[in-house]
């Protein structure tokens, strides 16, 4: 993490805090003048890691007040650019800040808080030094903008509040309303008449609160206004003698120190007065309400983002370191599992060899058994039964039933019947080398019959008959028709003759059908 730099910038002179680990140590003083500001510009140089945040504290400092229609994005960009232009000659270093809505107008409003340095050529010079060295500036703020930051640091959490402090610079009155600054102001002080000092904090409470009653930001019948008051530790005795409740104000007088040690700022320059506490506070938590511009804070963004980037690339970088674990953390578990798996097969072994041992002697070896058991399995697959093939033949003969089967011839083997082109059954040729003789294993069936009709001559009925019947066997799952030979020739190589409806010599007519079965493998 860079160091914190803080410059607090007053009309006489600019101081440089270095800040860390609870620490705020004064490094050097400028006067401010041309000299100072050159020297201001060497001094920034020397620290181009560093993070600045200045801290102004001047009389020429201006807040007003307004409401303007109630729009947003790109509207309300365009809106306060021209308010602020049209309210301050130089907007170098102006700002709005947003007080809320109000709707007591009948319509929904914005309050707006323009605030803005009325002399910004006295910032010139020191902004310069940022500029040419490429600092990292974290922005410019006044202390009217930390005072609402401090009371909420230090735990008020008073609705309204006037904050009366001490610095350097002088004496400064900041109206905080709802933790938004409403009104601040600085008046010059004697430094060294502490009585003095404390007699003016409770004066200008007094005149302070008659300014904001007469300008409307607090209404003439309300109860007394409170005021915080940062008095030295040393003085405290004459801040609350001073400080007396009146029926318009009502006095919390706190110890610097004390206060300091509240949000945690151990040590402190000895001459340092309230200022301190303003930026410590600035240092632990800047707020987001500055006036510099962004081409001011150009290479600030720049670290910041570049600071996004690192953060991201060790966000995936550690992503992926976890997610290695976790595939380390696998791997391990998956390597001993292996180790007792191996562990256990290990015993399985040694456990099967002792049991195997007690076996009694057999005349033939294991390999040996093991190769028989093999081939008497093989011949087990090649074997087969007809009876599968005749229950389906026998319902086929049952759904035509002018058929009588006179004999029917089984074969089994690794070859298959096929028909010619007249329907003369034929060996189907041998499976091709490499083949598995277990799964080209036919079952062939020859079914011869005769059938039982009235007239012998009628070939159609015949036909008929013999068709109804190879049907039926084809719709058995597996079983292929390959030939069937008629009770007499259709071919066109001999002629049919005789007499339609004379009586034939052979009154029953005999029939012939070749039937494939392939085994499943």
């Amino acid at each position: 993490m860079p160091s914190k730099r803080l410059i607090y910038f007053t009309s006489g002179q600019i101081t440089a805090y270095l800040c860390g680990r609870g620490e705020l140590r004064q490094e050097h003083s400028f006067r401010n003048d041309e000299a100072g500001a050159a020297e201001f510009t060497k001094f920034v140089a020397a620290a181009p890691e560093s993070l600045f945040y200045v801290l102004v504290d001047v009389v020429e400092e201006d807040f007003f007040q307004e409401n303007i229609p109630y729009v947003r994005g790109s509207d309300r960009r365009a809106l306060l650019v021209r308010k602020l232009a049209q309210r301050y000659r130089d907007t170098t270093l102006a700002m709005p800040l947003s007080l809320g809505t109000d709707s007591r107008s009948g319509r929904r409003e914005e309050r707006i808080l323009y605030a803005s340095f009325t002399n910004t050529q006295q910032f010139q010079p020191w902004l310069a030094a940022f500029r040419s060295k490429e600092t990292r500036l974290a922005g410019v703020f006044s202390v009217a903008l930390v005072s609402a930051l401090l009371g909420r640091h230090i735990g008020i959490k008073l609705p309204q509040y006037l904050m009366v402090s001490l610095q350097q610079a002088g004496l400064r009155q900041s109206y905080i309303e709802n933790g938004r600054i409403r009104f601040s102001r600085l008046s010059r002080a004697d430094l060294s008449d502490p009585r003095a000092v404390a007699r003016d904090c409770a004066a200008e409470s007094a005149r302070i609160q008659h300014y904001l009653v007469n300008s409307r930001v607090l209404p003439r019948e309300i109860s007394p206004l409170d005021v915080v008051v940062l008095a030295p530790s040393e003085h405290k005795a004459l801040y609350d003698a001073a400080c007396v409740d009146t029926p318009r104000l009502r006095f919390r007088v706190h110890d610097l120190d004390h206060l300091g040690r509240t949000i945690g700022l151990k040590s402190a320059p000895v001459e340092t007065l309230a200022e301190g506490l303003f930026l410590y506070a600035l240092a632990a938590a800047p707020t987001g309400e500055q006036f510099a511009d962004d081409a001011l804070r150009r290479f600030y963004h720049l670290w910041r983002a570049r600071v996004g980037l690192v953060g991201a690339g060790a966000g995936v970088l550690g992503l992926c370191v976890l997610y290695s674990a976790v595939n380390l953390i696998d791997i391990y578990e998956v390597t001993r599992e292996r180790s007792d798996n191996r562990v256990q097969e290990e015993r399985a072994l040694q456990n099967y060899a002792r049991v195997q041992a007690t076996f009694p002697k057999t005349p033939i070896s294991t390999e040996n058994l093991k190769s028989i058991v093999r081939s008497y399995r093989s011949l087990l697959r090649q074997s087969a039964s007809p009876d599968g093939m005749f229950a389906e033949i026998s319902q086929a003969v049952t759904a035509v039933p002018q058929i009588e089967l006179e004999k029917i011839d089984w074969e089994f083997g690794p070859k298959a019947k096929s028909s010619d082109s007249r329907g003369v059954g034929l060996e189907a040729p041998s499976p091709p080398p490499g083949s598995s003789g277990a799964e080209l294993q036919f079952q062939t069936v020859e079914i011869s019959g005769r059938l039982i009709v009235p007239q012998a001559a009628d070939y159609r009925a015949i036909t008929d008959l013999i068709n109804q019947f190879t049907e039926a066997l084809r719709r058995q799952p597996g079983l292929e028709v390959v030939s069937t030979r008629l009770p007499f020739d259709i071919t066109a190589e001999k002629s049919i003759s005789g007499e339609i409806g004379a009586q034939r010599s052979v009154d029953v007519p005999r029939f012939s059908v070749v039937v494939n079965k392939r085994r499943p493998a």
